[in-house]
């Protein structure tokens, strides 16, 4: 008897796990509109969301410091990056790995630039790397993109991934499935 609860229990964790994913966000996501969990005092973690002023990517604790760190990378280029609220030690670098390829068509933009089935890319400008210290209050990065069909993100606390409940996106403040997720436009 004690067998035959033991299966009905697995397998209602199973189809309770497989109903999760049916419902858990998969591509094209509605990212618009700030988080409703975004206030003074919010819940620490990160906030992402896009409105007509573009792309945003904020921090925030309630009081004590963490350090959120992470990459964002795109298959176009990020433009007009600004920084929210940054103090001294917080930094961002927007950058390329693919640097200096000798294969790269440099076109008319010169050598920081190429085409490739038709995709114009601006090579130093695909990643945005962040690190930023946070404490009782919020941290953040606007910005622009151009060309650009996905976003990438992989975000950490303190070092280590962050856990998805305490990533808030869009007005509707949904979370990932990982600390490593795509966004498309």
């Amino acid at each position: 008897m004690k067998k035959k609860w033991l299966v009905v229990a697995l397998t209602g964790l199973f189809l309770l796990t497989l109903a999760g994913s049916a419902f858990a966000w998969s591509g094209k996501a509605d990212i618009g509109g700030k988080p409703d969990q975004l206030y003074s005092g919010s819940s620490k973690g990160y906030y992402i969301w896009q409105d007509e002023h573009g792309f945003h990517l904020w921090t925030a604790t309630r009081a004590e410091g963490h350090v959120f760190s992470g990459v964002i990378r795109t298959d176009g280029q990020f433009t007009r990056v600004r920084g929210h609220r940054l103090e001294e030690g917080d930094s961002f670098k927007v950058y390329s790995d693919i640097r200096e390829k000798s294969w790269f068509e440099t076109g008319q933009k010169g050598g920081n630039h190429f085409a490739i089935g038709g995709r114009e890319v601006d090579y130093l400008a695909d990643k945005l790397r962040f690190r930023f210290d946070t404490a009782g209050g919020s941290d953040g990065l606007n910005f622009h993109l151009e060309n650009a069909s996905y976003l990438d993100f992989d975000l950490f606390i303190d070092g280590r991934p962050i856990h998805p409940r305490e990533i808030y996106i869009g007005d509707s403040s949904w979370h990932p499935l990982s600390h490593n997720f795509r966004l498309y436009q």
